[in-house]
Parts: structure tokens; C-alpha cells; sequence
């Protein structure tokens, strides 16, 4: 199993690039052979998530987002107007 790490980055989900001091778009992913190495990684990225890098599953037994999903248009308008009514 290959293991990477997703980072949510401004919104946008990504994996960890092989060179972080650049952010390119679609970056070669920085992948890991074992749980130890990537765990070390993962500790660097306030978002970090580990995942299997062919399913994009999270292993991670603490933080996991494989039933994540976005708003949909209806969510996304009852959270607008919940915090208009709360500013």
C-alpha cells in the first residue's frame, strides 16, 4: 500500500507535494511506503489526513473524511443565512 497525505488547502483538497516550497498545480505526490513515515508527515500539515494513495481511502484511524461530502445548493443557503442571522 502507498500512502499520502491530503491537505486541505484554502478550500481546495490536495496531496502533499514531493517539493513543498512550491505549490504548482497538480504536484507529483510526496508518497510514503509505511505508516511511520507518513504519520511524521501528516504531524507537519494542520489538515493532513493519511489515505491509500490508489483508493484515496483514509487509513487514518483519527481523523477521516471519507464521508465528507460538500453542501449541496440547499445546505449551502441555509449556512449563509444562518450566519447572517448570527452576525
Amino acid at each position: 500500500m502507498r500512502l499520502a497525505i491530503v491537505i486541505d488547502l484554502d478550500g481546495d483538497i490536495m496531496y502533499v507535494p514531493e517539493d513543498t516550497s512550491v505549490f504548482a498545480n497538480y504536484p507529483k505526490p510526496k508518497l510514503f511506503d509505511n505508516f511511520k513515515d507518513a504519520q511524521e508527515e501528516c504531524n507537519k500539515w494542520n489538515t493532513g489526513v493519511i489515505v491509500d494513495y490508489n483508493t484515496n481511502r483514509s487509513v487514518d484511524e483519527v481523523s477521516c473524511y471519507n464521508d465528507i461530502r460538500p453542501f449541496d445548493s440547499d445546505e449551502r443557503n441555509r449556512a449563509k443565512e444562518r450566519s447572517d442571522t448570527n452576525s
